[in-house]
């Protein structure tokens, strides 16, 4: 009878113990804060380009980033395209809410190209009224401003102006490129690149794999296209800026320099600019031979500025505004008439004149076959110019040689005019030949590296690979980008954008629609970011310029970083209000969950019940 008593005590037990477990359950999952990942305040969605088997870090950018936004209670899905397609119809028709973007500059920081009404870079929607015209104050007055440290003051206010009271963008960073190469080359600085480093590039001895020291066997991205004025991948401007010089070139400081086929400048005023053209220097010849011996010349740049200025022919025209005019001055200059606003009567000054002339000649004598622009750009010959192209530069492209996106083929300039980036070192190309070979990635590129197949290898924008090379006869350095990988705000979204840039909040000078943009800003772990998929090498920005214009980047902005509460509580600014919205959630789980809980007690009652009956009857 003893026995019988207490395996009923035991089942007793049990069952209490069953609910016990269960209540304290269902109090975890009741009190609980968890915002609902299906049923968010709104639904917003971020866009991203890929590149075939480039590698892109943008799907695990979205896909973190989604994550944090999901946890204030915001649903967001992301939508990959194909690289062209995102540049040529995504952004132009600024189809998107958010999107990851990477900016890249090659000279100066020109935001008026971005945050201007109508500019062709103007994919945030930017429009003046948002700010009753400040950010349009401040940007015609540092596009005048010839005195630097009053612009480099102006371009400050503006950048504290723009990530405090309008917030079009998340800045990300700004991503390192990485090069590897065997430690027999000498004299490869990566700060300047392949190109400016040739004149001082030798071998000492040779490495394992290498059948030559004559020869400089490069890997690069893929390549397609080889015209400067419609280049666009990075093998792309690889191979052109072997055999093209630029007009005026930059040192690895952004400064302007004397030792491009613009050697020398004079101001008659500050409208008018006197460029002189290096002597004695000669074109390649083209492919056809029918232009040998052609004398690079003021009509060179006077038809590269007609180019350069037509938005027929340059999908940029709009950084060339400044130049209204131009004419010979004699048989090595060239006169420019500058006016940065044309809506005055008189000629007004412009800011970066020289850097903007940082740009490839095109010639005269070859692609000028008469007419108008579009005559021009629709000619055999400009098409010709894209695989068969030709300049005055370092080394001379070989297209009978190349295959496209496989091997470009060069072979050494002996009439290049000698004169290199670094002052008062003397030059010397080493290199009879150079060839580039395309690899589809990182990884098969880092084989051919290893293998001794290359001697120097430019592995883009992942500087990972570094721990993944384990030879130790190669080196691996980086050098930080011109550009800025940021998440844009589409200006006029509906949500974040439109009608509620101009509804008040209870915080003077921040909207509806400002609020939930910092929001946004605010749930961004850049560190964590960083830290996962760039072993912490690329470079945090906080402001719309990029750090390597380090003569304007300001970080004294405000910074968004990391921070759920600040976050939560921009939210509440806008009206959204992630704690009562939770209450509700659980108010409804709470009543589901005690109606399961009353009925497995009641189950449980029944069970003892049914127990004890059993043991009377025996």
């Amino acid at each position: 009878m003893s026995s019988q008593n207490g395996s009923t005590n035991k089942v007793i037990a049990i069952v209490l113990a069953v609910i016990v477990f269960i209540a304290a359950l269902s109090a975890i999952l009741i009190f609980t804060s968890r915002p609902d990942q299906q049923g968010g305040f709104f639904e917003t969605s971020i866009r991203y380009y890929t590149k075939g088997t480039e590698k892109v870090f943008f799907p695990e950018y979205s896909t973190t980033i989604i994550q944090s936004i999901r946890d204030i209670g915001i649903d967001a899905v992301d939508y990959p395209t194909e690289y062209s397609y995102f540049l040529d119809i995504v952004l132009k028709s600024k189809n998107y809410e958010m999107a990851l973007i990477e900016i890249e500059i090659e000279t100066v920081p020109h935001l008026e190209l971005f945050f201007t009404e109508g500019a062709s870079w103007n994919f945030f929607n930017f429009k003046d009224e948002i700010d009753n015209g400040t950010t349009n104050s401040y940007i015609s007055n540092i596009t005048k401003e010839t005195d630097f440290y009053t612009r480099k003051n102006l371009f400050e206010d503006l950048q504290v102006h723009l990530m405090d009271s309008v917030l079009p963008m998340v800045p990300l960073f700004s991503p390192v490129r990485t090069f590897g190469f065997w430690d027999n080359l000498k004299g490869y600085t990566s700060s300047l690149g392949i190109s400016h480093s040739l004149p001082y590039m030798y071998f000492v001895g040779s490495h394992d794999g290498q059948s030559s020291t004559d020869q400089l066997n490069i890997g690069i991205g893929k390549w397609f296209d080889l015209h400067p004025l419609t280049i666009r991948e990075s093998g792309e401007k690889a191979i052109v800026s072997l055999f093209m010089d630029k007009l005026i070139e930059v040192d690895e400081n952004g400064a302007v320099t004397k030792y491009g086929l613009i050697d020398n400048w004079e101001y008659t005023n500050q409208t008018t600019l006197l460029v002189h053209l290096r002597d004695s220097v000669e074109w390649h010849a083209d492919v056809d031979g029918l232009f040998p011996n052609q004398l690079f010349t003021p009509n060179d740049v006077m038809f590269t500025l007609d180019l350069l200025r037509s938005p027929i022919s340059n999908t940029n025209y709009e950084v060339f505004r400044w130049i209204k005019s131009y004419e010979m001055y004699n048989s090595s200059t060239v006169a420019i008439y500058i006016d940065s606003d044309s809506s005055t009567p008189e000629r007004e000054p412009y800011a970066f004149p020289l850097e903007d002339l940082s740009v490839y000649p095109l010639p005269d004598h070859y692609l000028n076959v008469g007419g108008d622009i579009e005559n021009i750009i629709s000619s055999g010959r400009w098409s010709k110019f894209r695989t068969d192209p030709f300049g005055t530069g370092k080394y001379i492209f070989n297209s009978t040689e190349s295959q496209t996106d496989l091997t470009a083929v060069l072979y050494k300039n002996d009439d290049w005019h000698g004169v290199g980036v670094i002052p008062g070192e003397p030059t010397n190309l080493a290199f009879e030949k150079i060839e580039a070979f395309t690899r589809d990635d990182i990884f098969s590129m880092r084989i051919d590296l290893q293998n001794g197949d290359l001697d120097i290898a430019d592995f883009g924008k992942d500087p990972a690979i570094e721990d993944r090379i384990d030879v130790s006869e190669i080196k691996v350095v980086s050098k930080l980008e011109k550009s800025l990988i940021i998440l844009a705000f589409n200006l006029q979204n509906a949500i974040f954008g439109g009608n509620n840039n101009f509804i008040p909040t209870n915080e003077t000078g921040i909207s509806k629609g400002l609020a939930i943009r910092k929001a946004l800003a605010s749930v961004i772990d850049k560190n964590l970011i960083n830290s996962h998929f760039h072993n912490n090498k690329y470079n945090l920005s906080h402001t719309p310029i990029a750090p390597y214009f380090r003569d304007y980047y300001f970080d004294g902005v405000q910074q968004y970083s990391f921070n759920m509460s600040q976050a939560l509580h921009y939210l509440e600014l806008a009206g959204y209000n992630l704690s009562r919205n939770n209450d509700e959630q659980t108010a409804e789980s709470s009543f589901s969950m005690m109606s399961s809980l009353v009925s497995l007690g009641f189950g449980a009652v029944l069970a003892v019940v049914f127990l004890r009956r059993r043991k009377r009857s025996v």
